[in-house]
């Protein structure tokens, strides 16, 4: 090897070894203090409306807790089932995921169900009081 290519070569070495491999410091504690920025997903008016009567954060609800919740409150459920009709018929595929998706399945499952408690139960019929 020529004494000139042996120089080129220590001088690449030299210069990728002396070179930043890292990241300094104070450049690191620029990174950590800029926040992420994520564009908030946007408020359904369901969760809204929700939230109002008492739902509380519903982000992790699971459709029994949806349920179990809507059980007491068969009229909210009914309402929600009026809001919902339209955002389905307008729903993407990623939807069905949410908990908008999940509040309205629920409300709809209980919205049935009253409707059928109330088909079965017994009303006693008028007594006539005519007499004989």
């Amino acid at each position: 090897m020529s004494k000139q290519m042996l120089a080129v070569i220590t001088t690449a070495l030299v210069m990728t070894a002396c070179g930043p491999s890292s990241p300094s410091p104070q450049t690191q504690v620029v990174q950590s203090q800029q926040p992420e920025l994520r564009p908030d997903p946007p408020k359904s008016a369901v969760l809204d409306f929700l939230e109002k009567n008492g739902a509380g954060d519903m982000s992790k609800s699971s459709l029994p807790a949806f349920r179990r919740w809507f059980g007491k409150r068969t009229a909210l459920a009914e309402q929600v089932v009026k809001m919902c009709v339209p955002i389905e018929e307008h729903a993407t595929v990623s939807w069905g995921d949410s908990a908008e998706a999940t509040a309205c399945t629920a409300a709809h499952q209980t919205s049935i169900a009253a409707q059928r408690a109330k088909a079965w139960t017994f009303v006693p019929p008028v007594a006539d009081k005519r007499g004989w």
